[in-house]
């Protein structure tokens, strides 16, 4: 399907630069023979009816030929390719699919090749420059573009984009290698050359409803593994084992293996920020080792010191630590970085739209300097306006403020945007303000046939728990309702066992506690419930089993590092119950203080007074340094036969509240310094 048309980038300035060649391609030898003019489309493809037609339908002006190799098709897959012209070759699937591009390459018979996968489109605005490129002539010179990934995150539907070589001249010497990740090579061994280029191509594959229904992530394991066992000493080859291998929860592999890639010899490459981002997110998340992380991040920043995810990053670790000013002064220079991604391979396009900006929301939330934070939120929403995650933090700065009239307008409009997630919004806040009535009036009148069950099931437990907190009329109808959405829901089973208990009925509690282990887990909260329950039971192998399943869907929720814990040290595995107890996090604090005597009380039972002092004196910096939690910390270290580390543990805060002093005061009497109880208690009084 050839076009001619006027382009009108072909005599512009950037089409002309240095070379007077599209891109500033290098002028190709005058000897070396042009295959016609054109463009072929050259596609690998099996069962994608589901994206196909969208593809093709978005280069269906701008390229001559489209050459398809399918490998299996059972759907509508090749119908749909054979009504927009294209020429199909059948092929049995190796597991290879460097193979099937070459075979797919080999098809083409235009000037140059455009690789795309049949869940990608090409961006409108890049179909002009595309035209151009028809008769531009060729020499090896390949072409750079951007791939936009359409990615699930925390606001909703996100953007990540890298850079792949997709265009480049038909010629025999450009071909695929690798059977997975594979990457254009010239044949003969010389080095490829490319330029950059302003194409945008937009990918799908990346959601999560997407992999789900296309399993990729089943299919590509097997591959990724036989790359590594083949090319163990490739660096690219490491790279895709140890990402794979952290995705996949296996992050002690992963992270050796991107750390021996890190270490190879020669020049860094392009994919080498990316490995220092996954290694640097493991040690903190998966591994707990803050400082860990830091270092690795430092590294990473010191080898690339534009790299904004990296410097976003380490802001994101800052905090974690709660080195907050640290922390602001990073997202404050990643937001400096922008026009520095565009040599990136690798850019998370939602850092510069809302992520950067949230995050500095969050610090100045940290500080109660919420005025500050909403000015920040705001610009997050300039560029994310639907987003329910940052309508839902400017909404409650603007109650933190006392702001109730314009909290009450976010929150409606919370609901308006997204009915059924933002009325859930709506009446946890109506509840708050006790405005009891109103927020049980849109549960027993808003609710509509056909609602997500997860969103039926939070309305009717905020309504539960208002009417409880309120002793405003019968609670239980409700978190019935909500369990015949949401049969196995943790928190609507312990606001049930609540209200049995409240009315003395031991019959349903028992009833309730038998029934309940037959009911199918769905969120974190599920998990805790049932590992509580197993625990209650004695059955501690299954309830580790379960808390650990539900760690896989929220490795940081602090009640599943607890239970897991807790049952490790029933089973007498008392190294994993150390290390589980200290990865437990502060977002619970009752359950972060328990876990926190629980791991000194063992290092102690060990006799390692110094770490568990040193251990205490960690965790004490990254909460506030209440008497009572310094306290415990103290008498666990005394209980334990650590007595010179609890009057260290003190003494370190005896400035700070008379209990301590006095506590410290008394612990030195006892231990014979009679001298150095006076003097601290005779301070503490004055």
């Amino acid at each position: 399907m050839p076009i001619q048309i006027a382009d009108a980038y072909r005599n512009s300035s950037f089409a002309q630069l240095q070379t007077g060649l599209l891109f500033n391609l290098p002028v190709p030898d005058p000897e070396q023979p042009q295959l016609p003019e054109g463009i072929s489309l050259c596609m690998i493809v099996k069962n994608e009816e589901r994206f196909l037609a969208e593809c093709l339908e978005s280069v269906k002006d701008i390229v001559d030929e489209i050459c398809i190799v399918d490998t299996g098709s059972t759907d509508r897959t090749v119908e749909i390719a054979r009504s927009y012209g294209a020429k199909i070759e059948f092929r049995e699937w190796r597991k290879d699919f460097a193979w099937a591009r070459n075979e797919a390459l080999a098809m083409a018979t235009k000037r140059w090749t455009f690789v795309l996968d049949a869940d990608e489109e090409l961006e409108k605005e890049s179909i002009q420059l595309m035209r151009s490129l028809r008769t531009t002539p060729a020499g090896l010179a390949c072409i750079y573009i951007s791939i936009v990934n359409i990615i699930d995150d925390s606001a909703g539907a996100g953007t990540m984009s890298h850079r792949l070589i997709r265009v480049f001249p038909t010629n025999p010497l450009l071909r695929f290698t690798g059977v997975i990740h594979e990457c254009l090579i010239m044949t003969d061994g010389r080095e490829l050359a490319a330029v950059l280029a302003p194409i945008t191509i937009l990918h799908k594959g990346y959601t999560g409803e997407m992999l789900a229904a296309r399993e990729k992530d089943a299919r590509n394991k097997p591959l990724i593994s036989r790359a590594y066992e083949e090319n163990g000493d490739d660096a690219f080859s490491l790279f895709n084992f140890g990402n794979s291998s952290i995705c996949s929860g296996n992050a002690e592999i992963g992270c050796e293996v991107l750390e021996r890639m890190l270490a190879l010899p020669g020049p860094a490459k392009l994919y080498y920020p990316l490995a220092y981002l996954l290694l640097t997110q493991a040690y903190a998340e998966t591994f707990g080792d803050d400082e860990k992380a830091i270092a690795k991040v430092d590294e990473g920043i010191a080898r690339f010191p534009n790299d904004a995810g990296l410097v976003f990053t380490k802001g994101q670790v800052l905090r974690k630590m709660d080195r907050w000013d640290e922390a602001q002064e990073h997202f404050e220079k990643a937001l400096t970085l922008r026009e520095m991604m565009a040599y990136s391979v690798m850019t998370d396009e939602e850092l510069f739209e809302w992520k950067i900006f949230w995050s500095l929301a969050s610090i100045h939330e940290h500080k109660k300097d919420f005025d500050r934070a909403i000015e920040y939120v705001e610009m997050a929403l300039a560029n994310k306006p639907e987003s329910l995650v940052l309508q839902k933090s400017k909404a409650g700065f603007l109650e933190s403020l006392g702001r109730y009239y314009d909290a009450d307008i976010a929150y409606r409009r919370m609901a308006e945007s997204d009915p059924e997630r933002g009325r859930v919004e709506l009446v946890n806040y109506l509840l708050r303000r006790h405005r009891y009535a109103q927020a049980i009036a849109i549960v027993e009148n808003e609710i509509e046939p056909g609602m997500n069950h997860e969103v039926v099931s939070n309305l009717n437990l905020a309504a539960a728990r208002g009417m409880m907190e309120a002793n405003y009329g019968d609670p239980l109808p409700f978190v019935e309702a909500a369990l015949r959405h949401t049969p196995g829901s943790g928190l609507a089973l312990m606001l049930l066992e609540r209200i049995f208990t409240e009315r003395g009925d031991t019959a349903a509690i028992e009833r309730l506690h038998v029934e309940e282990l037959d009911a199918p887990l769905a969120r974190p909260e599920d998990f805790v419930r049932r590992a509580h329950r197993l625990l209650a039971l004695g059955r501690d192998d299954d309830a580790r089993f379960v808390a650990d399943q539900g760690l896989q869907m929220d490795p940081h929720n602090p009640e599943l590092r607890f239970n897991s814990a807790l049952a490790s040290l029933r089973l007498g595995d008392m190294a994993r119950a150390i290390h589980g107890f200290g990865r437990v996090e502060a977002q619970s604090p009752e359950v972060f203080n328990t876990a926190v005597q629980m791991r000194a009380a063992l290092l102690l039972q060990q006799g390692e007074g110094d770490e568990a002092l040193a251990f205490l004196e960690q965790r004490l910096a990254a909460q506030d340094h209440t008497a009572s939690a310094v306290l415990d910390s103290a008498r666990t270290l005394v209980g334990g036969g650590a007595r010179a580390q609890a009057r260290t543990l003190l003494q370190a805060h005896v400035g700070t509240d008379q209990q301590i002093a006095l506590e410290l005061a008394a612990l030195l009497l006892q231990d014979g310094d009679i001298a150095g109880a006076g003097r601290v208690a005779t301070a503490a009084l004055k």
